[in-house]
């Protein structure tokens, strides 16, 4: 009986242990504070990026939402002053993080060549990060510092 409540015990402080894994919350490159604006960025050009942190929006030629989601990620930007990396989603495919991120629209956490979190397109969780100001600003303020304050 020992043995079976010490397994039990065991597993079920492991099961907790893994799933309450605290959130690092990071910068972004210095260079994405200082401006308000989507810059356009080529799939070579992400291998440039290794070393940085950065908002990468991959998008698709249409949009099927209410509003759309470039409206609401502008209105962000305007309102924190930062700059988000976007790629078409063709492009995109050419990059290493297809391999994980496999729908668009979309925006993604990279730090250090990493994807940290990603809005997924595929998943109604994220719709209202998507189509409302609050929400979207309330997930990335979860992962990054929305001011340069180092």
């Amino acid at each position: 009986m020992k043995k079976i409540t010490l397994i039990i015990l065991t597993i079920f402080l492991i099961l907790t242990g893994c799933s309450n894994k605290e959130i690092t919350k990071v910068y972004l490159s210095d260079e994405y504070y200082k401006d308000s604006k989507f810059i356009p960025i080529t799939a070579n050009e992400i291998d440039n990026l290794k070393d940085d942190t950065y908002l990468l929006y991959t998008y698709n030629n249409y949009c099927t939402l209410e509003v759309p989601c470039e409206d609401i990620f502008n209105s962000f930007m305007s309102l924190y002053n930062i700059s988000i990396n976007s790629i078409p989603f063709d492009e995109y495919k050419k990059t290493s993080f297809y391999k994980k991120v496999k729908y668009a629209p979309t925006v993604i956490l990279i730090s250090k060549g990493k994807i940290i979190t990603y809005l997924d397109a595929n998943n109604d969780n994220d719709l209202d990060k998507y189509q409302d100001i609050t929400a979207f600003t309330e997930w990335l303020d979860t992962y990054i510092y929305l001011t340069n304050m180092k």
